[in-house]
This record gives structure tokens, sequence and C-alpha cells, in this order.
């Protein structure tokens, strides 16, 4: 009798890192749902991930047990354990919900456009730029600066310590002792400069504003409530921005015939964007613990446990989607998870897809020319999976 072994999905693996797709296929034909290690679980297929990410029966907030094994400082695994949009606290996500609607982002539109175009004068005038650290970065950056109401000449200064905690929040099972010190240091940062600039107050229709001054039932946000759920809205707002940006750029270029296509028909840049999304999910994995048992594919699951979801493997599912490694700007229908799904669906979705479309539209409008101008360099983790580099050389239109 031959014994089939379950493949072990270990995301620090070097293939894994450089391309997890392989994985993802054989993980895909071995099951539903996977053991993964002590009280852990896999789950790779379009259907099962889509099903639990709405499934109110599951809680993003994970066991403790969890993040003091993985990150081990109080201060920062009870931070990253608190971050939970949808039910922490019905106030804060009312307010949240309202920042990121589409309403406000389509009132936003100009001004991100202009954005864009600034970050990409100086490149259009010496014909090089780095994807990331010249637009992917600072767009986002400051398109959540500007939500929250802080001051243009401050915002240089966080957008290191925003970066910082980012690393944190997608990097769990990666971050070193240092890495976690620097983490610290920005998350006590980060709230110490919230802490004064709600205190001095802004004195606009901003986030942290309304915030404040959002009522129910006779309650009020406190401010460390405000505090902690505005440097939650610099990762909710900030993470898939640059992923998308820097994998949708480097898809393009690896696939001219795409790139020609979207310069001849500007009108699919909505719908390039859904696919660079789909294509290469900047969040690769969400995660998951039930509150009750609930059964997965035939197998049982216990309170404590926790679930993998592999948003990147569903958004290559052949079941779901066809030919799902091809990139196709044109592809429709497009129901990919990058976003999530149910109440822990991703608040900033759209603004996300406004900022890739701002910064699409500008670059291909402004450029007759765009290529490599050296190879791109990946960031060496799993889960928020996008570059540190993307060199690129440009010429204007």
């Amino acid at each position: 009798m031959t014994t089939v072994r379950t493949p072990q999905f270990d995301v620090r693996a070097p293939e894994v890192l450089d391309d997890p797709v392989p994985a993802y296929a054989r993980l895909r034909a071995a099951g539903a749902v996977l053991p993964n290690g002590p009280g852990q679980w896999v789950v790779p297929r379009y259907r099962e991930v889509a099903e639990l990410l709405k499934d109110q029966r599951l809680t993003k907030t994970l066991p403790e047990a969890y993040y003091r094994y993985t990150v081990g400082d109080p201060e920062l695994s009870g931070f990253l354990s608190g971050q939970n949009l949808g039910r922490r606290n019905a106030l804060a996500a009312k307010v949240l919900a309202g920042a990121f609607s589409p309403a406000l982002v389509r009132r936003l539109d100009a001004t991100m456009r202009q954005q864009v175009d600034d970050l990409l004068a100086p490149a259009l005038a010496g014909g090089e730029l780095d994807l990331v650290a010249d637009v992917a970065l600072p767009f986002p950056l400051a398109v959540i600066c500007e939500l929250l109401g802080v001051p243009p000449a401050e915002r240089a200064e966080l957008w290191p310590y925003a970066a910082q905690l980012v690393r944190a929040f997608s990097d769990i099972a990666f971050l070193s002792d240092q890495d976690v010190g620097e983490a610290v240091a920005a998350l006590r940062w980060l709230r110490g400069y919230l802490t004064d600039l709600l205190r001095r107050g802004t004195g606009g229709d901003d986030l942290l504003t309304r915030m404040a001054a959002t009522e129910a039932g006779g309650e009020r946000l406190t401010p460390q409530e405000i505090v902690d759920n505005a440097i939650t809205v610099f990762y909710a707002g900030f993470e898939t921005s640059m992923g998308m940006i820097s994998n949708g750029m480097v898809a393009l270029l690896r696939n001219p015939d795409q790139l020609a296509r979207l310069r001849e028909r500007p009108d699919l840049t909505a719908p390039a964007v859904e696919e660079m999304l789909r294509y290469e999910a900047p969040i690769q994995v969400t995660m998951r613990s039930p509150l009750e048992p609930i059964q997965v594919g035939g197998r049982n699951i216990r309170p404590g446990r926790v679930l993998y979801l592999l948003v990147g493997s569903a958004n290559r599912d052949p079941e779901q989607f066809t030919d799902p490694d091809r990139f196709d700007i044109g592809r429709t229908p497009n129901p990919h998870l990058s976003f999530g799904a149910g109440v822990y669906r991703c608040v900033g979705a759209a603004l996300a897809r406004a900022e890739g479309v701002a910064v699409f539209d500008r670059l291909l409008a402004t450029t007759r020319d765009i290529g490599f101008a050296g190879e791109p360099v990946r960031r060496p983790r799993f889960n928020f999976r996008t570059y540190d580099r993307v060199p690129l050389h440009v010429r204007p239109a």
C-alpha cells in the first residue's frame, strides 16, 4: 500500500519565495484543506477560501498564543492581535467605512492624479526611476496622510515609521529580534505623534476629526481607540496599493502584448488593475480562527486552530478562472479574492482601486516608452508580495 504524503507548505522555502505558483498547484491537487503544523491548516482552493472569508463563525483575531509565539514582544503582539476593524468597535467601523467610501474616493481623484504627476516629474526629466521608491511607496502614503489630516510638512518624518509597522503586519513569520525592536519603536512613535495631532486638532474634515466626533448610543471612541484605528488605516490603505503598483508594472513589462494593448485601450485601465490584483495578489494569505467547531473539506477544525487561507492560490485556481496563469488585462468576470470578502472585506478596496487607476493612467499618458533599467528586486517575504526595487527607464510622451 502506497502512503500519499501531504505536501508541506513552507513559506520560507526559497522556491516558494521566488514563485509560489507551482507550490499552489500541488496544494490544490492534494486537497481542500491540509494540515501544516501543530494546530495549523492550509486552504488552497478558491471555493473553500471564498466561503471561509464570508463565514462569520471565523474571526480574524487569532489566538493570543499565536502572536506570543511569532512576535514575542507583548506590546507589539497586543497591538497586532487587536486589529479587528469589522467587529472590534462599531463606531470605528462606521467611520472607517465612510472614510473609504466610493464618494470620497471620487472627490480625491483629481488630487491623486496630480500627486502621481508630481512624483513622476523628476523621472520624466531624467529618464529613469525606481517605481517602488519614487511612486509605489510615497503615493499611497501621501493619500493616507491626506485622509488623516497629517500636515504636508510633517509627512516625510512619519513615513518611515509607518512603513516599519507595515512590515511587522505583513511579515510576522519572518521578524527577527531587530525587526521586532524596530516595530515596537515605530508603534510607540506613531502613537505619540497621532495622539499629539489629535490633541492639536487638524481643523478639517479628516478621519481623525470624524472619529473623535462620531457618537453612537451615547458613546464615543477613546483617544487610544482613535489613535490605534488611525495606525491601522496606514496598514489597510498602504500595503495592497504598494504591492499592486509594483507587481502590476512588472506584469505589464513581462507581458508586452498586454502593455501595448493597454496603451491602445486606456479604457481597460480599471479591468487591468483588477487583473494585476488577481495575477499577483499583494497579500498572498490571510488567517482566520474558528469561534466554534467547523467542517472544511471533510475535516473537523476546532476553535483555537489557525486557518491559512491562500488567497494567491485561490486566485490561480483553474476551477474558477480560465487559463489562470495567463495575464489578461481584459479578463471578465474577474472575481478575485485579493480584497477578501464578507465582514472583513478590505475597507480600503475602493481607494486602492482608484490609486491603481490613477498611477497607470498617468504613467502611460505621460510616457511613450517604459522598460526595465535593471532586474527587479523581489522582497524576500511571502505574505506581502511585492518588490524592493523596480528600476525603469522612461521616455516622455
